[in-house]
């Protein structure tokens, strides 16, 4: 375990950042009831749903400064920027959380302090990580995220159910508010103290090998070099170099085979990630889902925080399988159990009422164990450093953007029951063909150097 404490508090504040970006996500997930919000009496449907993809606008729009600008700033000052924009938010949710206006225009400002922080955390655990440490670093970013979605739906729960909370009851924002006006004011702490700048970012912009050696014994927890430290950063250095004779382009000059594979395994994530939190979560869970406290309906709560739960054993098992077993047997399940799920629809009404939601539950754990950890894993290690900037963020922009329009196609299309069930069908197959992919074409990646994953995905012999 040597070093892994030293690089885990060098991640503390993206999980902080990343947690309260989770929140905001569960935020958009949830739909808040517009008869429950003060905020959204006499506003139409439009400007409700512009509060929903507001955060996601935020995101996208920040990506692009991110990449193009990534290489001026160390991280830790990224970092406090992030927090910066998650302060701002936190203080209008927990002021006004009542105005509509407000709560827009700080989700906006929300989707800047998560945008940054995915772009620039990836990339940093990418270059940071121990080669045995690396899955497991960023299975706790995605586990973090996941538990900022599960955290929201709990406390949306909570806070609009009079019998926790004496009356009035406390609005949802202003719940929420104070949890990320708390977390991201902590998150500046460790930003400015702990985070240790990657040797590969020093290599590849000032090419100080003093000070990046420096960094790497740090990292690595020790107080002096080792053969294998050498070794390793020796591998650091002969990337760095590589990556200088190559076009900051992301579709040239090799990179494309890497860009397309995890492009293509990140949108494939995205129709089973939307489809989770739209059709199922609002259609499914609503209508088949039973179990509830005091009149409220705890299913949402209940499959999020299993969720989190399937994130977790993913940090415990990410790096015993080879990367594309890992991503087909998620595959596999979920698929299979989502297949499950849409063949039980048809007969609905001659079913007990546990059944679907079992079947639901038990994919979003498979989901969580690998598909979602793998894609990360992919984008932290298979690009060179002088395209990674551009080609994280160009995926992440394809992500956020495709969250905008799954939802706004779920806005315009009717959750009947028949139409869950043929789209249950229709994602499942989507599932299940993608564990052909990955089995076919994800490279097995653990305990590689930084230079060797980048050779693996460029096809390239070490």
């Amino acid at each position: 375990m040597a070093g892994f404490g030293k690089q885990l508090s060098c991640i503390l504040s993206s999980m902080l950042l990343l947690f309260c970006g989770g929140m905001h996500i569960g935020w958009s997930i949830m739909h808040f009831n517009m008869s429950g919000n003060k905020w959204a009496v006499g506003i139409s449907v439009d400007e409700f749903r512009f509060a929903i993809l507001s955060f996601f606008t935020g995101c996208g729009f920040i990506i692009l400064i991110v990449a193009a600008t990534k290489q001026l700033l160390p991280t830790r000052i990224w970092l406090v920027i992030s927090a910066f924009f998650f302060i701002i938010n936190g203080v209008f949710f927990t002021a006004m959380p009542t105005y509509y206006a407000a709560t827009v225009a700080t989700r906006i400002i929300a989707g800047f302090g998560h945008g940054i922080c995915h772009v620039v955390s990836i990339i940093y655990v990418g270059e940071i990580a121990s080669r045995n440490y690396r899955g497991k670093l960023v299975a706790i970013l995605v586990s973090s995220i996941i538990g900022g979605i599960a955290l929201f739906t709990v406390l949306s729960m909570v806070t609009t159910n009079p019998i926790y909370i004496v009356e009035p009851n406390m609005h949802a924002n202003r719940a929420i508010g104070i949890v990320i006006l708390s977390l991201s004011t902590f998150a500046l702490v460790p930003a400015w103290f702990l985070v240790i700048e990657s040797p590969l970012h020093t290599l590849t912009t000032s090419g100080n090998e003093t000070e990046a050696r420096s960094n790497l014994i740090k990292l690595r927890g020790l107080s002096m070099e080792t053969p294998s430290l050498m070794d390793e950063f020796e591998d650091m250095k002969t990337l760095a170099s590589e990556s200088e004779s190559l076009s900051p382009f992301f579709l040239s000059q090799g990179n494309f085979p890497p860009f397309q594979l995890v492009l293509l395994v990140k949108l494939a994530n995205l129709l089973f990630f939307n489809y989770s939190m739209n059709t199922a979560k609002m259609s499914l869970m609503s209508l088949m889902f039973t179990l509830t406290l005091f009149s409220h309906n705890w299913a949402p709560s209940l499959l999020m925080l299993s969720k989190f739960a399937g994130s977790v054993l993913a940090i415990l098992l990410i790096d015993l399988l080879p990367r594309r077993f890992m991503y087909g047997i998620s595959s596999t399940f979920t698929g299979a159990f989502m297949l499950a799920l849409g063949i039980v629809l048809a007969t609905a009404d001659t079913i007990q009422t546990w059944i679907p939601p079992f079947l639901y539950l038990v994919a979003e754990v498979f989901n969580t164990f690998g598909m979602l950890p793998v894609s990360e894993i992919m984008l932290s290690e298979a690009f060179p450093p002088k395209k990674r900037a551009l080609s994280v963020s160009s995926i992440l922009i394809c992500e956020y953007v495709g969250h905008m329009v799954v939802y706004i196609i779920y806005f315009n299309v009717p959750s009947t029951l028949t139409n869950t069930y043929i789209k249950t069908l229709v994602f499942s197959g989507v599932i299940l063909l993608k564990c052909i992919i990955a089995v076919l074409t994800i490279p097995d990646t653990r305990n590689k150097y930084p230079r060797e994953a980048v050779h693996m995905y460029m096809h390239k012999k070490k």
